[in-house]
């Protein structure tokens, strides 16, 4: 795995940066304020103190700052997130070292990667929201099982345990399954739903 060097530490409070993905979040740490375009930090997902505290071996994303804001007192951070990592030791709280989490494939891959796109837009078409078309095309252009999971996870899994879950689950086999199962879930969500409305 590729060692790092040291570099800032964002927490994100019950939010998840999916590699592939952006989020614009607002920081009043002033070193933030310093970042340009094209910076790197680590964008840890935490869910209370304990994760901030103890964040020695946990997952993380490399992201890449696309734009820097400042509004008021806090800076706005729009960031692009690269790839999962893990936090290594000798980290303080803000700051802190990773190893990137390897990109794996193989042929069953292929067999998953159809299955979920096939559910994903099964559930754009009952959402069916005016980005519905992009969002299709979007699904139809990504080959690649890593980037699909981490694009459904970023639009459709929304509740933040659900989504720190899928986050975390590094094999990408078992964080497929483990989506095919939310949307299975939101799929006949949405078919009651629509069924009440009709009678």
């Amino acid at each position: 795995m590729k060692k790092s060097k040291r570099l800032s530490i964002l927490h994100l409070y019950k939010k998840a940066l999916f590699p592939y993905c952006t989020i614009t979040v607002r920081s009043r740490l002033k070193k933030f304020g310093k970042l340009s375009q094209g910076d790197r930090l680590i964008a840890q997902p935490v869910r209370g103190a304990l994760d901030i505290v103890f964040n020695n071996r946990k997952l993380a994303t490399l992201a890449e700052v696309l734009e820097v804001k400042s509004d008021g007192g806090f800076t706005m951070l729009h960031l692009k997130g690269l790839t999962r990592v893990r936090i290594i030791g000798g980290n303080s709280v803000f700051s802190g070292m990773y190893d990137e989490i390897p990109v794996t494939g193989n042929d069953r891959q292929e067999r998953l990667r159809e299955e979920l796109r096939k559910k994903a837009q099964e559930l754009i078409f009952l959402i069916n929201v005016d980005e519905s078309d992009k969002l299709i095309h979007l699904l139809n252009f990504i080959v690649n099982l890593h980037q699909l999971t981490d694009f459904v996870s970023n639009y459709f899994v929304l509740k933040y345990p659900s989504r720190f879950t899928v986050f975390n689950e590094i094999d990408v086999e078992k964080r497929g399954h483990i989506l095919l199962g939310i949307l299975d879930g939101l799929i006949v969500e949405l078919k009651r739903k629509s069924e009440k409305e009709h009678r």
